[in-house]
């Protein structure tokens, strides 16, 4: 046995020489590094600058950077929520395109159904609710709808936090909401009173609402490449679904996932419409690398459902990348009534477009049903799913990163050797056996994970090259990766009385 030398051998002095080698100190399955990106607005308050990366572990550090009312500090909030212990939240702000912006407005108004403009006979509550923030205000018989609505303004505004400000309309009895930031994302934003059944009015109140309409101005995605650079984040919240902002996040992950690049994750973003809107937005993308979730007439605003959705969705990763992303709640989020919920085929058609349509239960609570790409077909249009499951490509993500860091951490610096049979015990020499060990031995510890199967074709189908020339050992695997269990069928041939 040819043990190697640590020193060189012309080192002649007495000496006691030790090295420590950790290559080998974890053995079996490591976990990769995983983070979250919220991509998003500031509010003029916040100190952070644009374009900059910046881990937030705390609301307060959140408020701090980028205000307490601006969107990414509330999608760090939505964020938080759903995030498991440990996955680290960094936040990237952007501005809107140079030009004329405007906020989105919209308004309640505020009626005595049986004599208009009179007070109420009789006490009551209004809840009304600014996207999924609820505001309650009481109100008394000395109280018309124009009090009322004073009262209203007076609740919202008294919320340090809301994405909104209230004013008294013209006529006193409206409230007109406008958002704090201006841009289409507001346009998204839904108002409502009341949301469950003992929320109702009494018989003298009527309230009505016009959803915020009007905002006008588009983010400027150009500088997100270059703040990129040199950082991963496996899962990025993008809150905005215009075409630019697609394509834009659409070729940086492109190159991401490339061989020579590695630096590989997923975006998410939500859209809400009705189902042709939906079926428009979806028709217009074919990205392996984004997931969308679609709703309809939900009060979470769509930026919010996606920071939780990317939470929950790379939480569930950290655990285990091949397990179905189905049945998972997503904390803090409000759906629509029960009347505006999508039926079932509404859903599986969003399914086959690359939507990602919620399971809204009887409380309003949101649940991820299955998670997929928006990736529907070929380059030249021929229908294709192998990109289609969103736990395949998170499973490949992580099968990459598995066997590209084995490699760099216990076999760098190795010689290669094409006509050695077996490597010489304690030499650090690459042979076509050695890798076909290594890679087998990968695979078993994948397959005891419950991540791959089928062992035997496995090996039968491991293709090893040495290309001693230029330096590189040279693999094919063809690895079976476990999928994911999303229906039942049974079939029950009745027996009935004796056989």
């Amino acid at each position: 046995m040819a043990i190697p030398n640590i020193i060189s051998l012309q080192w002649l002095l007495p000496f006691v020489a030790q090295k420590n080698d950790f290559s080998r100190a974890i053995r079996g399955l490591r976990g990769m590094p995983r983070r979250l990106l919220l991509v998003g607005m500031k509010a003029g308050s916040g100190i952070a600058g644009l374009g900059t990366i910046i881990n937030i572990n705390s609301q307060e550090q959140a408020d701090l950077q980028f205000g307490s009312r601006s969107m990414l500090a509330h999608m760090w909030r939505a964020a938080k929520a759903n995030a498991g212990q440990g996955l680290p939240i960094d936040c990237i702000a952007v501005a809107l395109n140079a030009g004329t912006t405007a906020p989105a407005v919209g308004k309640f108004t505020f009626q005595n159904a049986k004599t208009p403009g009179a007070a109420f006979t009789v006490p009551g509550t209004t809840v009304v609710y600014v996207g999924h923030t609820r505001y309650a205000v009481s109100y008394g018989t000395t109280d018309t709808p124009v009090t009322l609505a004073a009262k209203v303004v007076a609740a919202i505004n008294a919320d340090p936090t809301r994405i909104v400000t209230a004013a008294v309309g013209t006529p006193a009895n409206d409230v007109t909401i406008t958002m704090v930031w201006d841009g289409e994302t507001g346009n998204s934003l839904s108002l409502r009173e009341g949301y469950y059944p003992e929320e109702r009015l009494t018989d003298e109140l009527n309230v009505t609402w016009t959803n915020p309409t009007g905002g006008t101005g588009l983010p400027s995605m150009s500088g997100i490449s270059a703040a990129l650079v040199g950082y991963r984040a496996t899962e990025i919240v993008c809150p905005f679904s215009d075409a630019e902002s697609m394509r834009v996040f659409e070729l940086e992950m492109d190159t991401r996932w490339q061989a020579q690049n590695m630096q590989d994750g997923q975006v998410i973003t939500a859209v809400r419409g009705n189902e042709a809107a939906l079926s428009a937005w979806l028709n217009g993308r074919n990205s392996p690398h984004v997931h969308c979730i679609t709703t309809r007439q939900d009060l979470t605003p769509p930026w919010l459902t996606a920071a939780m959705a990317g939470a929950a969705i790379e939480s569930l990763a950290a655990i285990d990348p091949t397990l179905p992303v189905t049945g998972v709640k997503l904390a803090g989020y409000l759906g629509p009534i029960n009347t505006s919920r999508m039926s079932d085929d509404e859903a599986n058609a969003l399914l086959q477009l690359g939507g990602m349509p919620l399971q809204v239960a009887t409380d309003g609570t949101g649940y991820l049903r299955r998670a997929v790409t928006t990736y529907t077909m070929t380059l030249n249009g021929a229908a294709d799913r192998s990109m289609a499951e969103l736990a395949w490509i998170k499973t490949m993500s992580y099968y990459r990163w598995f066997h590209v860091t084995e490699f760099q951490i216990k076999y760098q610096g190795f010689k290669l050797a094409q006509y050695l049979d077996e490597p010489i015990p304690g030499q650090k020499i690459m042979t076509k056996d050695l890798a076909q060990e290594i890679m087998i031995g990968l695979y078993k510890v994948l397959c005891d994970a419950g991540i791959c199967q089928n062992p035997s074709y496995y090996q039968d189908t491991l293709v090893i090259e040495i290309d001693a020339p230029n330096g590189r050992l040279k693999i094919v695997d063809e690895p079976v990766i476990v999928t994911q269990h999303y229906g039942t069928e049974i079939t029950s041939y009745v027996v009935a009385g004796q056989v």
